[in-house]
């Protein structure tokens, strides 16, 4: 079916607004598969495992989710939202806190409850207005959320990988079955 013809044999459905899609894209990662991803991750491991490196240098589970939860509060939820959070970056990556599993995830949970509730707030056309990122690093609102998306995306594949190499049995289809169950996709 082309340029609005319509088949007796195929049901169509309405097709948002370019924008629209771009919005819903962005919010389907965000708020869905990557922290569906991301939970499966973390999922397994337990409260001492968590903290677990398989090398210097590399962040232990809760580090990243920390980090992920801190960025998504501060970024969405405070400088497009308005929420009063302030973030503490250096205590994100502070291994010696040793918060339990189940703090860790609460934190996530905030940060992913947070994200709904701005996007829920704006509409499309809101995206385009200016980022108040205070360090101007983003032109617009749709520019925070892409960065955003992109960010939590980085750092979920690294929780997938500790998973994997913890020995942890994950799907070798997360990825998909996340994006489906979401609807950002299908598998």
């Amino acid at each position: 079916m082309l340029n609005g013809e319509h088949s007796n044999t195929v049901r169509s459905m309405p097709v948002p607004h370019p924008k629209d899609l771009q919005v819903s894209a962005l919010r389907t990662r965000l708020t869905g598969a990557l922290p569906q991803m991301m939970n499966a991750a973390l999922e397994p491991f337990d409260d001492e495992s968590i903290w677990w490196q398989p090398a210097d240098g590399v962040n232990p589970i809760a580090v990243l989710v920390l980090h992920c939860a801190g960025n998504l509060r501060h970024f969405i939820g405070r400088h497009v939202g308005g929420t009063d959070y302030v973030r503490n970056r250096s205590q994100e990556f502070d291994s010696s806190r040793r918060l339990s599993k189940s703090e860790i995830s609460t934190e996530f949970s905030r940060a992913i409850s947070d994200v709904r509730v701005v996007m829920d707030s704006l509409k499309t056309e809101d995206y385009a207005a200016p980022s108040r990122d205070p360090d101007g690093r983003h032109w617009t609102v749709y520019e925070d959320f892409l960065n955003a998306t992109v960010h939590l995306a980085l750092h979920t594949g690294q929780a997938v990988q500790l998973a994997k190499l913890k020995g942890y049995k994950l799907s070798d289809r997360v990825w998909g079955e996340a994006h489906a169950a979401s609807g950002a996709s299908r598998v």
